[in-house]
């Protein structure tokens, strides 16, 4: 009898524990707000400032794409688009795409951890590599709230 309180006990406790992990682990989809912040480069790129608007998420059972509808702008516009996954309270969502003439290509990662349901926060980070073996990076902080 005192066995079986223990293994009841302790899987109530687990059940506890686990249950923020799958409240956070919910539905991300619909229009959220972000602020960019802390900015910082390495190499020739200009470092960027900071920066606020909106994006919009959509969700299909761990695949995520995010899209910045306002205050950023993309060339291309493919850029404004990130595909992903979500993993728990972890999302981290990327693009790629050639960006000028001279065959120069851009990565674009951002990684956020999920704070409940309605905010978010973590890092950019991007590149850029010209064939002729430039290269230089670039990020900041950054938070989402809805």
């Amino acid at each position: 009898m005192r066995q079986s309180r223990f293994w009841l006990r302790t899987l109530a406790a687990v059940a506890v524990l686990a249950l923020p992990a799958l409240v956070v682990a919910g539905d991300v989809s619909g229009d959220w707000s972000y602020e960019s912040s802390e900015s910082w480069s390495k190499g020739p790129c200009p470092m960027g400032g900071g920066g606020s608007g909106k994006i919009e998420m959509t969700q299909d059972g761990d695949e995520v794409t995010l899209v910045f509808a306002s205050g950023r702008k993309c060339r291309p516009k493919s850029m404004c688009t990130f595909e992903g996954t979500l993993s728990g309270d972890e999302l981290v969502v990327s693009n790629a795409a050639k960006v000028d003439d001279e065959g120069g290509m851009v990565k674009n990662a951002i990684t956020l951890t999920l704070a409940g349901t309605d905010a978010a926060s973590g890092t950019s980070e991007s590149s850029y590599t010209h064939p002729g073996g430039m290269e230089c990076r670039w990020g900041s902080k950054v938070t989402l709230s809805r």
